[in-house]
């Protein structure tokens, strides 16, 4: 049987997928009628910044945020990036086909963010007396991921 929590993190889950989803094709319908792909691009990505930030307070013990919520309007402020990103790097590249742009663009993004993992693992300590230093901060690994699923 599956449990209550399993389910919820199944909703919350597949809401985050869906609002993904609308929100990519309200996004793209928008930008392929005023084709400001770049102006498009950098507000998704500065909104995408603070939801980001929020997603941060709401971890705070001494706020009572949920990050569940905050979360679900990161899905919708940076779930359209990519499509939007590769309609501008389409429009930018205009001799080369949409599969080869989109492949180059996913392709640099991969690496990209494969890049990132060994630079956050090196700074994920800065800052943390050396008593803490041990375990990541003194916190479970599972901490943090029983506080956002439930």
């Amino acid at each position: 049987e599956i449990s209550s929590a399993a389910k919820y993190v199944a909703l919350i889950g597949a809401l985050f997928q869906v609002i993904i989803m609308a929100s990519s094709i309200i996004v793209g319908s928008v930008t392929d009628k005023t084709r400001s792909y770049f102006m498009v691009t950098l507000v998704l990505m500065v909104l995408g910044v603070f939801a980001l930030a929020e997603c941060g307070v709401s971890l705070d013990d001494d706020r009572d945020g949920d990050v569940r919520w905050s979360m679900l309007i990161v899905s919708g402020l940076l779930g359209p990036l990519l499509p939007v990103s590769t309609e501008l790097a389409v429009e930018l590249a205009y001799p080369l086909s949409e599969n080869t742009v989109l492949v180059i663009l996913q392709l640099s993004c991969n690496l990209l963010s494969a890049l990132f993992i060994p630079l956050f693992q090196a700074v994920r300590d800065v800052g943390i007396g050396s008593s803490k230093a041990g375990n990541g901060g003194g916190a479970d690994d599972d901490d943090g991921a029983a506080f956002v699923l439930g």
